[in-house]
């Protein structure tokens, strides 16, 4: 199921999942089904953090499918930044004025899945199941994938 972003709705479905977690419980546990549209609803805060850095991401991503940089250097930069989003992560999803504060921008969405899909590959990468060459072709198309929205 599909949610379009309802700060309310979120609010609210936060506010029960702290309130279970000082009780010990759960609210996977209690309601699976607001458990999946509390994820949903944080998944719209994480492509936001990503978001943020949109520029930083996609100059990195041009830079290595125009030969500025080698594998070896896009991988410890795209890597610092993608780290640096996640740590933000956590804290913002849990930090119920971030959210209060927090809007929404559609086009956003999906932005981290892309560059977590991109992250991935540094470790196909290391395990030899493609080539420099596979990872660079893969960053250029998830580049145009995301080049509308920049």
């Amino acid at each position: 199921m599909t949610y379009e972003y309802n700060k309310v709705r979120h609010l609210e479905l936060l506010r029960r999942s702290l309130d279970f977690e000082k009780q010990g419980k759960d609210l996977d546990t209690e309601n699976r089904d607001e458990s999946s549209e509390l994820l949903h609803y944080q998944s719209k805060l994480q492509d936001s953090i990503f978001w943020k850095s949109r520029k930083q991401f996609a100059l990195l991503m041009e830079n290595l499918v125009n030969d500025s940089i080698d594998m070896e250097q896009f991988e410890i930069a795209f890597s610092l930044l993608w780290w640096e989003a996640m740590k933000e992560d956590p804290t913002f999803q849990r930090d119920l004025k971030g959210v209060k504060n927090f809007q929404h921008n559609p086009r956003s969405d999906r932005f981290c899945s892309f560059l977590t899909s991109v992250f991935r590959q540094f470790e196909v990468l290391e395990d030899e199941d493609c080539t420099e060459q596979e990872v660079k072709d893969y960053v250029r198309t998830v580049l145009q994938k995301i080049q509308p929205s920049l």
